[in-house]
């Protein structure tokens, strides 16, 4: 076998990799030597600079520093036309053979598109140049194919190949190949038809240990002839060296999977099950991702995490780990009762509580005991992107369906959306959410009929049961518990659920002690890592990709601490084990008050290194398409729930370092205007105050200026309503312009099909506030309030604070 020092176990994790799609592929000009075009073979990086001596007159082996003595007219033809319209070699068809998660490739050839054009392949290429912004593939079918040094396809766009280019795209910010630098230090990849002398390679491979890499995924591969140089350079990297040529090494992984599946062959058997033979396997795919089919039964739970703040997982409900808790039997029969009743117009309820409470266990249980009694049901990924056709394969079910979604406010949009769309009556949203977004939630969903639940506080029966089942798992320390059990129940019985379970389990020490202990014990990188997983859990659910958690917070002991001896463990979000979050919630947002409160330094820093880190990932597309980081990012840069809250007199520092990563998105902008709004209501100096206040309105019009949103134009409105009331300003001219902003804000969302109650409420207590004042509405200002009454009146007259708000404009208009 041409590997060096492979294992039995190393070849069968390359198997189950590659037949999953699992690989990312970094391919350079060897790939493409065996294609050819109609001046022949397409040359290697050698070849191609003899060609170019020729056409130089100079004599160099340097590709970079000939390209730098070509003309335009000599770039067209000795590079573009040279390498363009190429007939797929031998390699480049057992390479389309598989399935792969990226391809970044040097060559500026077309040999991959060309390959791709075939109908009988396995994905479809979509080739990225790498002054592209970032996009995400919309499932395994599509193959991105980003082209680091340009592409003969875009050849306007440009290539690199001056040493000088090398440097300038490596130190600006460039999307791609910062999110390669990410992919380098931990995922899988296979490096093939390289010289070894790129001076990118050493770029991207540069923080790459065995630390950093992955034990989880199949093992990084290097294909080059075996030397000194090669194999110091997989010791380096922890990389396996295949000895031999890009073809060599294709032939032989068609020898370890000579089948692979198709993307949709890896959609899950029940998901397939499920699907109407009607949906597209495009649609079938998104559908996968985005839903798990709850289980009616599962194996027994063995070395099971839960009870020390893992997920639950179906085999944890099967072993009956958690404990039985009322609300669980009550929300049981409340929705059978609504599935069974095609007439009912309230098809949502949730659970609002505090971190902590045991909502994500009360719903899995839920669901859990819902699909054993046969009710189709189906658990709602945080990582998803509910879409349209969402209500079109749900539509096709035959029978009532259950939807369970543990992260509700991120998703609410997207459900109220859906609910408006399915013709199928019998399809019922349960979802549960943290306290601190109520107010958020309440207002996405003002215009559907729900109900909120609440009855997660434990019981003394309930603190009871939670102690004998620490003490029959054998996880109880401190054998005074079993004498003085009475007292014990009393003592946690005022915690949250998560809380009391991490006292047991501390013998019964105060949060915060325990938070203390346990941030001590642990090193500078793992406490970190800890602190950026639980920030990001705390404004996505879903936590943060694994790559990007590595690269901001440093990756030696990243392995260690997914292990159940950590001081502060991590654990995996999704099966595919992408996203990373605490193993323990309630742990890690107590560790994040206690780190504001104690080191704000360290705090600032989270912040800082998380954003910098997502910035590549986060464009206007990915916001569109509700990437996960998109959304996350969205949340990180909320001055009023996050960056405030946790920071308070850092927040500054943190927008102005991270100014040059975010600058483009207009919701930086509109932060940064609520920043110096909170200011000017804080100081008592007027001089200072009307500077902060006219930075937040200069602020709010260049969030405006970079997107005509109705979120920039509700902030507008907000600060402009604010600014009224300033002395030396003219009042009616900011009512003025904020009336008209909100106005647009509400017309946009309306001509979008959507209701979002922000926008009327600000406009409503605006509209009070200038009356108050003295102010009085023209007559095409009073015409438009009155159909904007009449709008939140009929689609948000559910909604208790905006019936307030309506109220009180009527009032103050007679």
């Amino acid at each position: 076998m041409p590997f060096k020092n492979i294992t039995g176990k190393q070849e069968s994790a390359i198997l189950s990799a590659l037949r999953v799609g699992q690989y990312n592929l970094l391919l350079g000009a060897g790939f493409s030597m065996d294609s050819a075009n109609e001046r022949g073979k397409l040359p290697s990086g050698e070849a191609l600079a003899a060609e170019l001596c020729n056409v130089t007159g100079a004599k160099s082996n340097s590709l970079q520093r000939l390209y730098e003595l070509m003309t335009p007219e000599q770039v067209r033809t000795h590079i573009t036309d040279r390498l363009s319209r190429s007939a797929p070699g031998k390699t480049a068809e057992l390479m389309s053979s598989f399935i792969w998660k990226r391809v970044f490739t040097w060559n500026v050839d077309d040999v991959l598109e060309n390959t791709y054009q075939d109908g009988r392949r396995l994905q479809r290429a979509v080739p990225k140049h790498f002054n592209d912004i970032y996009a995400n593939a919309e499932s395994l079918e599509e193959l991105l194919v980003i082209h680091l040094h340009g592409y003969v396809g875009q050849a306007d766009r440009g290539y690199v190949f001056s040493r000088e280019q090398y440097l300038k795209q490596i130190t600006k910010v460039n999307p791609w190949m910062t999110v390669l630098t990410q992919l380098m230090l931990s995922e899988p990849m296979i490096i093939a038809g390289t010289s070894l002398d790129e001076v990118d390679l050493d770029f991207y491979l540069a923080q790459r240990t065995s630390e950093s890499a992955r034990s989880d995924r199949g093992p990084s591969i290097l294909v080059a002839s075996d030397g000194p140089f090669s194999r110091k350079l997989c010791e380096k990297h922890d990389l396996l060296l295949f000895d031999g040529r890009s073809l060599e090494f294709f032939e032989y992984l068609k020898g370890l999977l000579p089948t692979a599946p198709t993307p949709s062959e890896l959609i899950p058997i029940e998901t397939q099950k499920l699907i109407s033979p009607k949906v597209s396997k495009v649609v079938a795919m998104a559908f996968s991702s985005d839903f798990e089919v709850v289980p009616g039964s599962a194996p027994k739970a063995t070395n099971s995490r839960f009870m020390y703040g893992h997920l639950p997982t179906w085999s944890d409900l099967e072993s009956n780990l958690d404990i039985s808790r009322p609300i669980v039997a009550g929300m049981l029969l409340e929705a059978e009762k609504r599935i069974a009743d095609p007439l009912n117009t309230n098809r949502l309820m949730y659970i609002g509580d505090v971190a902590g409470a045991g909502k994500t266990t009360v719903l899995k249980r839920l669901a859990f005991e819902l699909a054993k009694r046969g009710v189709r049901t189906l658990l709602c990924s945080a990582l998803s992107r509910i879409g349209a056709d969402t209500a079109n394969v749900l539509d096709l079910l035959d029978g009532p369906v259950v939807i369970i979604i543990d992260n509700l406010a991120e998703q609410a949009p997207a459900v109220v959306d859906l609910m408006a769309r399915l013709r199928k009556p019998d399809v019922l949203f349960v979802g549960a959410e943290r306290g601190y977004r109520e107010n958020y939630l309440k207002q996405v969903l003002a215009s559907v009929n729900y109900d909120q639940f609440d009855g997660l506080a434990i019981s003394g029966v309930e603190a009871r049961r939670l102690i004998d089942r620490y003490v029959e798992v054998g996880a109880i320390g401190d054998h005074t518990i079993l004498k003085q059990k009475d007292r014990f129940v009393r003592e946690v019985q005022s915690d949250p659920i998560a809380v009391a379970c991490c006292r047991i389990l501390n013998d019964f020490r105060p949060l915060d002690r325990i938070v203390d202990s346990i941030t001590t014990d642990a090193g500078p990188e793992a406490l970190g890592r800890y602190l950026g997983a639980a920030l990001a859990q705390h404004c996505f659910y879903g936590g943060i990709r694994y790559e990007i958690l590595m690269k901001a917070f440093g990756g030696k002991g990243g392995q260690e601490q997914f292990k159940p001896s950590s001081p502060l463990p991590l654990d995996f979000y999704d099966d595919p084990k992408r996203f990373v979050i605490p193993e323990n919630a309630v742990l890690a947002e107590n560790a994040l008050a206690r780190l504001a409160e104690r080191d704000p330094d360290k705090m600032l820093l989270t912040f800082v290194n998380l954003a910098e880190e997502l910035g590549s990932w986060v464009n206007r597309e990915t916001i569109r398409a509700r990437s996960p980081e998109a959304r996350l990012s969205g949340r990180l840069f909320d001055f009023d729930a996050v960056v405030g809250k946790y920071l308070k007199g850092n927040s500054e520092d943190f927008y102005t370092q991270v100014k040059s990563v975010w600058e483009w998105n207009s919701r930086y902008w509109e932060q940064v205007a609520l920043l110096n709004l909170a200011r000017y209501q804080m100081v008592t100096n007027m001089e200072r105050r009307m500077e902060y206040l006219q930075d937040a309105v200069t602020h709010a019009r260049h969030a405006v200026t970079i997107e005509h949103h109705p979120f920039p134009l509700t902030t507008l409105g907000k600060v402009l309503l604010v600014h009224m009331l300033a002395p030396g300003i003219s009042m009616k001219t900011s009512f003025d312009e904020a009336f008209r902003k909100l106005s647009e804000a509400i017309q946009i969302e309306d001509q979008r099909n959507r209701v979002s109650v922000q926008p009327f409420g600000v406009i409503f207590s605006g509209v009070v506030s200038y009356l108050e004042a003295g102010g009085q509405l023209d007559h095409k200002q009073l015409s438009r309030l009155t159909d904007i009454l009449s709008v939140a009146s009929t689609k948000l007259g559910g909604d208790r604070e905006m019936q307030r708000h309506i109220e009180a404009v009527k009032q103050i208009l007679v």
